[in-house]
């Protein structure tokens, strides 16, 4: 069966916070040329079939037309997708479960014996095939190339494993790849050719009015007006047995900052979806929790006066929009901090030179390294290390964007 052509973009939505991240696509003045397509593959991975219907729930709430996944594949192809390549269907096979054998016999065994460093160090991989922490059953599928004549790959974050990026498997998903930072463009150019690759500024962080969403925010939460504003940011640990370990090990500890401030902690949404004990346990301890999937992730930075956040894109986000914001560390045995080591993640990079809060420190050190991050010496710092992390070349505004896709 021939696949029908239509001469449109269409835009993958597959969590609920890229509603958040395609913002501009989805107001009037360009909706027209796009097709929003949202991913309702049955999945195993946990939260995702619940994730998959808050998507159109919250599309129907904005009243925004859009196709399902299984309604457009193999039936529809577009004359571009855009995709951050996050639809994580797995595909089960043969090959697949062979390694998934493998990776639990094999695989742990040149784990647990140390043999995956001397086979990493020599070949340059490790032969575990994803074990202890990542075997999976089902292979990550991509679908794009289906879906579009061409496929371009959009940042989902700022935040990059420098020594995997760009995953090998990229090169025959996508033609075009954007990014916020030279350096992502320039591991892309290495890898791969004739691959078109475009800087782009963060389109949702383009208009922001930083008063007007203060008053929204304090209204929303019935904050008190006098006090600063501080939003912690957690990010999801994708580790089963330290997951939201960031959350529940720093509850306690900052939980006194609410006295001298407006405390809100705004939960990944991977969190939201999956963790209900966690959530509860914020609220037995009162925090001011934000658990809207709706939120514009933009205004709720730019209101705050001071961001606490970890690791993944927020760190990024904070550097990018020049606001003050302070890490908090992870336990020093995680296992998923040093898989960000391992990978050279970007968020773990800047922490140099900047303020992090440690579980050893008392609550005074705590709070007086919070004064110190509204410092103008420390606000300086920030400022010097987003130059040396997204550089002086300014990236295609969202205008230019448009007009870069109309003439594809």
């Amino acid at each position: 069966m021939s696949q029908k052509f239509i001469n449109k973009i269409a835009v993958i939505l597959s969590w609920p916070r890229e509603i958040d991240l395609y913002s501009n696509f989805l107001k009037p003045k360009n909706i027209e040329m796009f097709e929003f397509i949202v991913n309702d593959l049955r999945s195993i991975e946990k939260g995702r079939n619940k994730s998959n219907q808050l998507i159109q729930e919250l599309l129907k709430i904005r009243k925004i037309n859009f196709q399902l996944f299984s309604e457009v594949y193999e039936k529809v192809k577009y004359k571009a997708v855009i995709s951050t390549g996050e639809v994580s269907a797995y595909k089960i096979s043969l090959y697949s479960i062979t390694r998934f054998i493998y990776a639990y016999s094999v695989g742990y065994f040149f784990h647990l014996t140390k043999i995956s460093n001397l086979l990493n160090n020599f070949f340059g991989r490790p032969f575990t095939a994803g074990a202890p922490n990542s075997i999976k059953i089902g292979l990550d599928w991509f679908p794009e190339k289906k879906i579009g004549n061409i496929s371009i790959k959009f940042p989902d974050g700022a935040d990059l494993k420098l020594k995997n990026y760009p995953n090998k498997i990229y090169k025959s998903v996508f033609d075009i790849f954007l990014s916020y930072q030279d350096m992502d463009l320039t591991l892309v150019n290495q890898k791969f050719e004739n691959k078109i690759c475009k800087k782009i500024l963060y389109f949702r962080h383009e208009t922001l009015s930083k008063n007007e969403n203060k008053v929204e925010i304090i209204k929303e939460f019935s904050l008190d007006p006098q006090k600063k504003i501080i939003v912690w940011m957690p990010s999801h640990v994708d580790i089963k047995e330290e997951e939201d370990k960031n959350i529940l090990d720093w509850s306690n500890k900052i939980h006194f900052l609410k006295e001298f401030y407006n405390l809100i902690i705004r939960p990944h949404p991977k969190t939201l979806l999956r963790n209900e004990a966690t959530i509860k346990n914020l609220e037995k301890n009162k925090f001011i929790i934000d658990n809207n999937h709706g939120r514009d992730i933009s205004k709720l930075i730019q209101c705050s006066d001071i961001v606490i956040t970890d690791y993944g894109s927020i760190p990024l986000e904070c550097l990018y929009l020049n606001k003050n914001f302070v890490f908090v560390d992870m336990f020093s045995e995680s296992k998923f901090v040093q898989e960000l080591i391992y990978a050279d993640s970007l968020e773990i990079k800047i922490r140099r030179d900047l303020i992090s809060l440690q579980q050893t420190l008392s609550r005074s050190e705590i709070h007086a390294r919070i004064k110190e991050s509204l410092s103008y010496d420390y606000q300086t710092q920030v400022n010097k290390k987003k130059l040396e992390v997204f550089g002086n070349n300014k990236g295609l505004s969202y205008i230019e964007f448009i007009n870069f896709l109309k003439k594809l």
